[in-house]
């Protein structure tokens, strides 16, 4: 098992700096929590190789504050952390529409309604 390459995919962060933190959080749950001292130390020493490229490289392509996902892919050698490579997804987070659900209580007429969206447009 220890030569299969293995996959870890990222949920669609709203900026990539926010996937990568994701993926931060997963090798730490996943490789140093549990391990001997120097397994630990050689996965800690392979993530913080992967993860300054990771930010050095969406820094440099200008998609730090874009939508993304972080894909690693990495073997588990007798549980040391190994990447192989990673891949980060960028997307385009925009409101494709905005639907407004009024709610007041009690039984409010339109012109209620219409008076109370005026006061949120005033502040």
């Amino acid at each position: 098992m220890s030569g299969e390459i293995k996959v870890w995919r990222s949920k669609i962060a709203p900026t990539t700096r926010g996937a990568i933190f994701r993926a931060k959080r997963w090798f730490y749950a996943t490789f140093f929590s549990k391990a001997p001292e120097d397994k630990r130390e050689a996965s800690k020493r392979n993530w913080t190789q992967l993860a300054r490229k990771l930010v050095e490289e969406t820094n440099k392509e200008g998609v730090s504050d874009k939508g993304g996902r972080v894909i690693i892919y990495y073997k588990d050698e007798d549980g040391v952390f190994t990447p192989i490579r990673a891949e980060v997804e960028v997307y385009v987070l925009e409101p494709i529409k905005t639907i407004t659900v009024p709610f007041t209580e009690g039984s409010e007429t339109s012109e209620n309604i219409s008076e109370v969206e005026a006061e949120i447009e005033e502040e």
